[in-house]
């Protein structure tokens, strides 16, 4: 096994909440929003359900065969040749989502706190602290998700605990004005951001100890992150109203600069830009080392960390190259994102699991033959 290191279930459910919130925590509010408008609070609860449902599916198959990662699953189950083109859309994706958080930490970072510093030195950063990450190796990773995951609920506590006499009720009436068809792609939005991107655990599941009722666990870290989510949107709709938030591209942080009690305690938007690097960080480096892994396996490697530093600067000309601006991203890039991780989150994951079964029954029909 390439991998050596073990993760504890704790570890692993740290690990899940900073992914599920992501680079979410700061966009989500404004992207459903733009689907379902005052209804979007809705969508994200369904969504979250939904997701459950999701989380599902991995499990599923990942049992398919515990002790391999998604790019080994597969090998294994659609052989060599229809396999390694499976590995390679899935490499692919891991490879193309790293660049685009990269890349919207870049946006982030040069729009709205650096602004007189260069896009491309910000994204150098970032990427040189994924690779330290990665250097350091998976456990370390894991332990530094559990150490910082406190701070990070603290805060968003705290966002909303100051946030709560700004509330209107009147933002988010009248409720299903627009009928069901706007809540219902809200929904699929929901589905698809937070959790369809969560398949990059089939390749660290094999890597956790598995503790007793380790799938609980990881269902109610999912339920947990969405819960967060759909609270973070529905202050969002609550405090500025649908216009501002489906407006603003970092709704959230634009919320925090609200805060604002005896004239004491204000501007701490900081704190939530440090949380959002935090999370964005930590599903960052995990895709980064899904991809040089599942590259390491799909050739047979002894190693993946000779990959790290080939793999830190293609991630780096990609985050330049994937949009010339950030509208570009917004406009064209992000309606078909939605179709990419339906596949990878979904339609994929299930082929992996109707494969293996028929298979099992195949091999079961033709010894009961003999």
């Amino acid at each position: 096994m390439v991998e050596k290191g073990r993760l504890t279930v704790r570890q692993l459910a740290a690990l899940m909440f900073l992914c599920t919130i992501g680079e979410q925590i700061l966009v989500f509010p404004a992207m459903i929003t733009s689907f379902a408008h005052e209804d979007a609070w809705i969508s994200a609860l369904l969504g979250v359900a939904g997701g459950m449902g999701i989380l599902f599916i991995f499990l599923v198959a990942y049992k398919l065969h515990p002790k391999l990662n998604l790019i080994e699953n597969a090998l294994r189950t659609l052989g060599p040749w229809i396999g390694a083109l499976f590995s390679c859309f899935y490499l692919f994706y891991f490879l193309i989502s790293t660049s685009t958080f990269v890349r919207e930490i870049g946006d982030f970072m040069s729009t709205q706190i650096l602004s007189e510093s260069p896009l491309l030195v910000v994204h150098l950063l970032f990427v040189f602290s994924l690779v330290w990450g990665l250097i350091c190796g998976l456990e370390c990773i894991a332990r530094s998700a559990e150490l910082f995951l406190p701070l990070i609920v603290f805060f968003l506590v705290i966002l909303t605990v100051c946030l709560l006499p700004h509330l209107k009720l009147d933002n988010i009436q009248p409720v299903l004005a627009h009928g069901l068809v706007d809540p219902f792609r809200g929904f699929i939005a929901v589905l698809t951001y937070p959790y369809c991107e969560l398949c990059i655990f089939l390749m660290l599941f094999p890597y956790a100890k598995k503790e007793p009722h380790w799938e609980k666990d990881i269902l109610l870290t999912g339920l947990i992150g969405g819960l967060m989510l759909t609270l973070t949107l529905t202050i969002c709709l609550l405090v500025m109203g649908p216009f501002m938030t489906q407006h603003h591209w970092f709704a959230s942080f634009q919320l925090s600069q609200k805060i604002n009690i005896g004239n004491f305690l204000q501007r701490i938007e900081a704190f939530m830009a440090s949380v959002w690097i935090i999370a964005v960080y930590f599903k960052s480096i995990l895709f980064f080392y899904s991809f040089i892994l599942g590259v390491t396996n799909l050739f047979r490697l002894s190693s993946y960390r000779k990959l790290i530093l080939p793999a830190a600067f293609l991630i780096l000309a990609m985050s330049i190259l994937i949009a010339p601006d950030e509208v570009f991203y917004l406009k064209v890039i992000i309606p078909y994102w939605i179709d990419w991780d339906l596949t990878c989150g979904i339609a994929l994951p299930v082929l992996l699991i109707l494969v293996h079964k028929l298979k099992s029954l195949a091999s079961k029909r033709e010894g009961y033959n003999r």
